[in-house]
């Protein structure tokens, strides 16, 4: 346990190091987008390092993650530019990573629950009714101070695998894989719990609340703690709780529905 201990201390480090960074980025600047490069940079490093202690898979391994890269690319023909290639190679890096560490320290890995036709099904019904139910969430949250663009369905769902893809793979399970690395198989107390659930929600929810650092140190500093709050409660963990307990497909199509009706109702976000 010890060693673990020392090994999950990376884990939070390097944590700290990208909330670090982020405070600064979000109070000098108060871009949005740098601060999803950061969270980028943050995710490509640990994508590199997890891939220098158990290499790149070949073969058939790869297969998922070009399929994966090729969504994402999809998801970018309507904004394509510089940060879609690197944000691109990020998911194919985290998509390998995620397949290295778990098949080293696990000894394999599925994105779907098992490699049965009927999990599959299952994985993408429920991610469909998670999807839908919590589509209709954010949208009553949205409804009010939100200009609606309606938006073609299709072209929203093309947009929707950017979040579906990029968020769940590049965002939440690499970064899970970098704590089953760190304890060197699955958690089993509850502060190896608590530090998987943290940072499979944290760092990705954090870009999405610059908006309450605003007025003084301490509104500022409530708003940003409410939100946090809210945020992990309302999607976070959802997104989270389908990729430990079910699988990482599940998670996928959930979060990428609930994308689509957000982006066909109010406006594509990378147009």
């Amino acid at each position: 346990m010890k060693e673990n201990k020392n090994q999950l201390w990376g884990v939070w480090s390097t944590f700290g190091i990208f909330v670090f960074l982020y405070f600064v980025i979000a109070l000098v600047t108060k871009e949005q987008g740098f601060l999803w490069l950061l969270l980028t940079a943050y995710s490509l490093g640990v994508s590199i390092f997890l891939l220098k202690k158990h290499k790149l898979r070949k073969g058939k391994k790869l297969i998922m993650p070009v399929v994966f890269t090729f969504f994402y690319m999809l998801s970018s023909i309507y904004s394509f530019n510089l940060f879609s290639v690197i944000h691109a190679a990020t998911v194919f890096l985290a998509s390998c990573a995620v397949i290295a560490t778990f098949t080293d320290v696990m000894g394999s890995f599925h994105w779907v629950k098992s490699g049965m036709k009927y999990d599959f099904v299952l994985s993408v019904f429920l991610g469909i009714l998670i999807g839908v139910a919590w589509g209709i969430i954010n949208y009553l949250l949205m409804r009010e101070g939100n200009e609606k663009i309606p938006t073609e369905f299709m072209k929203a769902s093309i947009v929707a695998l950017n979040p579906a893809v990029a968020e769940e793979i590049a965002n939440r399970t690499v970064f899970y894989a970098f704590c089953v690395h760190a304890m060197k198989g699955l958690p089993t107390s509850r502060k190896e719990n608590l530090t998987c659930w943290f940072i499979m929600m944290v760092p990705h929810i954090l870009p999405h609340i610059l908006f309450s650092l605003e007025g003084g140190f301490v509104n500022a500093l409530v708003s940003f703690i409410v939100s946090l709050v809210l945020y992990i409660l309302v999607f976070g963990f959802v997104f989270a709780f389908l990729q430990r307990k079910r699988d990482v497909l599940s998670a996928m199509v959930a979060h990428g529905l609930v994308d689509a009706i957000r982006f066909s109702i109010f406006g594509l976000p990378f147009v």
